[in-house]
């Protein structure tokens, strides 16, 4: 745990000093000034948009992340280890923890927001709001973070590639339901991403959140980034560091 805990501690501060935050940040900034700057908005309407956004961050960021890996400091801190799960635990650690942080943010500011001015939203702010929204923003978080890092570089080297595969997946996993309405041919798409839009489905014009539907939603996201994290970590352990 302390091998661990030194890698990720490392890790972090490669990440700060590289500067590759500052993106992510001003975006986030930006993106809740903007979206709670008409008021007043629709609760659910509003914890769903930013479940979008921070898919899209989360994915932009593990992405700038695993791109900027130097393959032969990676192998030094693989030998390093006593075993390769805590090489891997580290460098997850790393990115979902970040991917928490945005996703925090993205939660709390409206609820402050609220704290001072009880006209930001069309209805009363109620604790099962701040649970279904947190499930949907966290969960959208991780599906984001959890397909920018699949794109690994070991895996797809080309970086072109590793963009465009990137960006058309993110695409798809927002588009995927008016795609399905339209090609019933693409109801596979339901299994294979992840559910980034069913809670706008679910929720329509009601601003109401049905709380059973979003908590299967979110164990739907959570399976789906346990899934694509155990077969990024295989594909990753087979292919050798090039160096």
């Amino acid at each position: 745990m302390k091998n661990i805990c030194n890698l990720f501690k490392l890790r972090l501060n490669m990440a700060i000093k590289s500067a590759l935050l500052v993106i992510p940040t001003v975006s986030v900034v930006s993106f809740l000034g903007i979206m709670y700057y008409v008021q007043p908005s629709q609760i659910s309407g509003s914890f769903l948009i930013s479940a979008i956004f921070c898919f899209i961050i989360s994915a932009y960021i593990s992405m700038r992340l695993q791109a900027r890996e130097n393959d032969i400091h990676e192998e030094i801190l693989l030998l390093h280890c006593k075993k390769c799960s805590e090489y891997y635990i580290s460098r997850e650690l790393l990115i979902y923890s970040l991917s928490c942080l945005y996703s925090a943010v993205v939660i709390i500011y409206p609820l402050i927001r609220y704290i001072m001015n009880n006209n930001l939203f069309t209805r009363p702010l109620k604790a099962n709001d701040m649970i279904c929204g947190s499930l949907i923003i966290f969960g959208s978080g991780f599906c984001g973070t959890a397909i920018g890092d699949l794109f690994h570089h070991r895996i797809i080297t080309t970086n072109r590639n590793s963009v465009i595969g990137l960006i058309l997946v993110s695409i798809l996993a927002i588009c995927k339901q008016p795609l399905i309405q339209t090609f019933s041919f693409l109801k596979i798409l339901i299994i294979i991403l992840p559910p980034i839009t069913d809670g706008l489905v679910m929720v329509g014009d009601s601003d109401i959140f049905n709380t059973i539907g979003i908590l299967k939603i979110f164990i739907h996201m959570i399976t789906f980034v346990i899934a694509i994290i155990l077969i990024k970590i295989i594909i990753l352990s087979r292919r050798k560091f090039t160096v």
